[in-house]
């Protein structure tokens, strides 16, 4: 895959993904009726991402690579928006830590468990992109989808930290910084370095998809209302795709068709009634890490089965019946464990008067 096609992949995806998540968050509708409204029209957004991904890899659909930016945007604005809901309460950082680890490591030990990956160690720190640079790129039977969540991983570590001691004015111009810096870093490596590693696979890759959703969320706290900066950057994107279709001929339309769709999707989850059609996106999307950790596995079983006609659509089912499963059996009962397990305790500042 030519460098300039990558790149333009990752720069109009992402504001694609953003667009999506502005036009239904912010200027569409104010605030969402319900926590309830928010988690369905999320979980519909998670849905479509994890759908595109495995249209992607089961059927070729060339659009599916999108869902990966989608997924990197909803983490930013779902993170950020939960550490700058509670960075000034008790158990911060131990709550964000311990909720992450209880989410996302019993499935991922599972996954390296059954694979045997390659270099297995660097998976365990979640550094696999570093032996891809180090010892080249390898198919490790289905775990070699987890780089998107190696550099959520990295992300998370480092939000906290940033949301906890930068100053509100700070914090946004560094997210500002990310969102800018990406693409020079994208083209950077495109221009200079050769494979797809550098470009494509690290965390600093993604950094405008990341900051990017966490601006978002900083919006919806009031952190940068300023309607003159988000009216600049209105005019700017458009004007921005249009310059990268001239300069590397790559054409952002389908995209933009994209977008449209998710919008229409979680508007219509906004609404009072969820529309009947929706209700397999939400499913999805509750269940979206189990299906993007094991649907490539599902499929690799399925064709060395010999069910070439058929694998996928049974590779589809069996990863579903697993997602469910998974849901029921682990996923829903650590979640609920580890809130109970890391409460935070109203604001620092009432706890030490109170004391």
């Amino acid at each position: 895959m030519d460098g300039s096609i990558d790149s333009t992949r990752k720069c109009n995806g992402t504001f694609s993904a953003i667009c999506t998540i502005w036009n239904l968050l912010v200027v569409n509708s104010g605030p969402l009726r319900s926590p309830s409204d928010r988690s369905e029209s999320l979980d519909a957004l998670r849905g479509l991402a994890i759908s595109l991904v495995v249209a992607c890899h089961y059927g070729g659909f060339a659009l599916g690579i999108f869902g990966v930016d989608l997924f990197f945007v909803l983490s930013g604005f779902l993170i950020g928006g939960i550490l700058l809901d509670s960075r000034d309460q008790l158990g911060y950082f131990s709550s964000f830590y311990g909720r992450r680890a209880f989410r996302i490591l019993p499935l991922y030990w599972l996954l390296l468990l059954i694979t045997r990956p390659y270099h297995w160690h660097y998976y365990l720190l979640f550094m696999q992109q570093l032996a891809w640079l180090q010892f080249g790129y390898t198919y490790d039977a289905g775990a070699d989808v987890t780089w998107s969540l190696a550099n959520e991983e990295q992300f998370y570590l480092m939000l906290p930290l940033l949301i906890a001691y930068l100053p509100r004015r700070w914090l946004v111009r560094l997210l500002w910084c990310g969102v800018l810096l990406a693409p020079v870093y994208r083209w950077t490596c495109a221009a200079h370095l050769p494979g797809h590693s550098w470009r494509l696979f690290l965390m600093p890759a993604s950094m405008d998809e990341l900051f990017g959703g966490v601006l978002l969320a900083c919006y919806l706290r009031g952190y940068c209302r300023s309607p003159t900066l988000w009216a600049v950057l209105a005019c700017v994107v458009p004007l921005y795709d249009v310059a990268y279709v001239v300069a590397f001929g790559s054409s952002a339309i389908p995209l933009s068709v994209v977008a449209l769709i998710c919008c229409a999707a979680v508007w219509s989850s906004t609404a009072a009634n969820v529309p009947v059609l929706l209700y397999p996106l939400i499913w999805m999307g509750r269940r979206c890490y189990a299906l993007y950790l094991f649907h490539r596995i599902a499929l690799d079983v399925s064709l060395d089965l010999g069910l070439d006609r058929y694998a996928a659509v049974l590779a589809f089912l069996a990863v579903c019946v697993f997602a469910e499963i998974s849901w029921l059996l682990i996923e829903a009962p650590l979640i609920g464990y580890a809130r109970r397990r890391f409460v935070r305790a109203g604001t620092a500042a009432v706890a030490t008067a109170a004391a």
